[in-house]
């Protein structure tokens, strides 16, 4: 089965909202969080340096010094930058749609619309199935009922040659519907048992070898009469 999944537009929308609202704030945390990487590396040369030159004896004052102050102008920029990253968490304006709004619409502009799509697909088929399975119920009665005549008459047959000794045993004769192998069972109400029975057995991951999937319940263009079991 494919599904075409339907859209929910206003999440969509308000997604689209969030990642622009997102991508305008990811620029001041990236501005601060290069100006930390800065003030970082500039420490780390200032260290460098430092313990180079008294390793080896070497004066390295003036540029200890240019270093130094590099790193006084860079914790300026880092703490600029940081003031910037907070305000604009302040300022940035929240998005037109609010995760409010996105749950409260989700039941009348969406699943709503889902729900129905799918009871529209899958009620028919529960429908024509409980009709089949009845009307097969209906066909064993009426078959039934229909040969039951005869074979009352074979079956006095079968006693009346025993009777007059045409025969050593009783042939015992079964109505033509009562041993019919009806969906690997005996019987229709049988038949049925283990239709309803594999269904359950489905629900829990057994599928029958046979199943074939039926995409949309075939429309049935002659329907009789409901006979009501008679």
């Amino acid at each position: 089965m494919t599904i075409k999944i339907q859209d929910y537009k206003l999440l969509e929308d308000f997604k689209a909202e969030q990642h622009e609202r997102a991508e305008k704030f990811a620029q001041y945390s990236l501005d601060a969080q290069a100006a930390r990487s800065r003030l970082t590396e500039l420490q780390t040369q200032y260290e460098i340096t430092f313990t180079r030159s008294v390793k080896e004896g070497t004066d390295v004052t003036a540029e200890l010094l240019k270093i130094d102050q590099d790193i006084e102008v860079q914790r300026e920029v880092v703490a600029r930058r940081e003031r910037d990253l907070r305000l604009a968490h302040q300022a940035m304006p929240e998005t037109k749609i609010s995760s409010v709004d996105v749950v409260a619409r989700y039941k009348p502009d969406f699943a709503d619309g889902v729900r129905t799509e799918f009871e529209e697909l899958v009620n028919p088929k529960l429908q024509l199935a409980r009709d089949l399975i009845l009307s097969a119920i209906v066909d064993g009665k009426e078959y039934s009922a229909a040969y039951q005549p005869i074979h009352e008459e074979i079956a006095e047959h079968v006693k009346g040659n025993h009777k007059r000794g045409l025969t050593p045993h009783i042939m015992l004769q079964n109505h033509p519907t009562d041993n019919a192998r009806i969906h690997n069972a005996v019987g229709v109400v049988a038949g049925v048992r283990k239709v309803l029975e594999e269904v359950s057995q489905f629900t829990h991951g057994q599928k029958p070898h046979d199943y074939t999937y039926i995409d949309v319940a075939p429309t049935v263009k002659t329907k009789t009469t409901a006979k009501d079991g008679k």
